[in-house]
């Protein structure tokens, strides 16, 4: 498979080659970024290695109209709210995270093909994490182990609960969320990695999807749309290994609980919590799914007074296997 590629040309030589540097020390990213200041050298670039985008100031722009070389055009504006119909553009003065953002988003939007190939040696690994108790350090469980995982492995972190709470915990960098990328998948588009790279948002290196916005979206959501979610993961992107936090409002539950490798569940020792428990495993039983439970680990978080060591010993698990 061709690497994709980006071309940047603009006038200003410290501008073309920062965002170089900067897209090109980004982890993992599907592009590779060549910085011009000169259009005659970027025309002459092109002849021998089509690009499939091309961010370019306006100077330049006339030099090189779309076509199958030139790939996809976007103009670096020096106006904020630019009002053509002539290119898509892209706000020039803004961090180059979310120029690359942008770019990458309008490119995935027309793209004609899919990279149609898997990033990774082996399959994807999924990692549940569900439980009927409410309150017991799931998510902050989900995020720590995620993290300790991505110091070794490609990892992503998805959240799948009806109320996440991310867009008051994370407020920064969600102008697309989850929504986006189900609703680009429906559409039936094809450059599902690009849209990915687009969305995707970091802690440190662990890799997250902002969740959805409203939880009447997750009603919308069939287990069909899950699927078709985590088989475009496993097809076309990079991860080794996903977490699926995971809530009692997911369409289609059990069934993605049982193409999990491993399910941790956090649980209490009260009375409630132990009827919810028992009724669970016994709706599993009732669905002839005893077989999640083979792959369930629970977890009284509230009692671990090494939090730490817990993930860390879980972590180097995964990370070494």
């Amino acid at each position: 498979m061709r690497e994709k590629q980006i071309a940047i040309c603009d006038t200003e030589a410290d501008y073309a080659k920062r965002f170089a540097e900067f897209a090109n020390s980004h982890r993992e990213s599907l592009f590779a970024v060549h910085g011009f200041t000169d259009c005659s050298k970027l025309a002459a670039y092109i002849k021998e290695h089509p690009v499939d985008i091309l961010l370019l100031s306006e100077e330049c722009l006339e030099q090189f109209p779309e076509d199958e070389s030139t790939g996809k055009v976007i103009l670096l504006s020096e106006e904020e709210y630019l009002n053509r119909n002539t290119w898509p553009a892209v706000y020039k003065f803004q961090p180059c995270s979310e120029i690359l953002r942008q770019a990458v988003n309008l490119y995935a939007e027309q793209a004609p093909v899919s990279l149609g190939v898997s990033l990774r040696a082996d399959r994807m690994k999924r990692i549940g994490i569900y439980s009927p108790v409410g309150r017991t350090g799931k998510t902050s469980f989900a995020l720590a182990l995620g993290k300790e995982i991505a110091k070794k492995k490609r990892t992503l972190y998805l959240n799948m609960e009806e109320y996440s709470g991310f867009s008051a915990l994370y407020p920064d960098g969600e102008e697309w969320t989850l929504s986006e990328l189900m609703y680009f998948l429906k559409q039936g588009k094809k450059a599902f990695a690009c849209k990915l790279e687009s969305v995707i948002q970091r802690m440190g290196s662990l890799d997250y999807i902002p969740p959805l916005r409203s939880p009447v979206e997750m009603r919308h959501i069939s287990v069909e749309d899950w699927n078709a979610l985590l088989n475009a993961l496993e097809r076309e992107s990079r991860y080794e290994l996903v977490i699926l936090d995971l809530s009692g409002a997911v369409n289609g539950l059990f069934e993605i609980l049982d193409q999990c490798d491993y399910i941790y569940m956090p649980g209490e020792e009260d009375e409630a919590a132990r009827a919810k428990m028992t009724q669970y495993e016994d709706t599993l039983k009732l669905l002839s799914l005893e077989c999640i439970m083979e792959r369930t680990e629970k977890l009284r978080l509230r009692e671990k007074t090494d939090f730490e060591g817990l993930v860390r010993s879980e972590g180097r698990r995964w990370s070494e296997s």
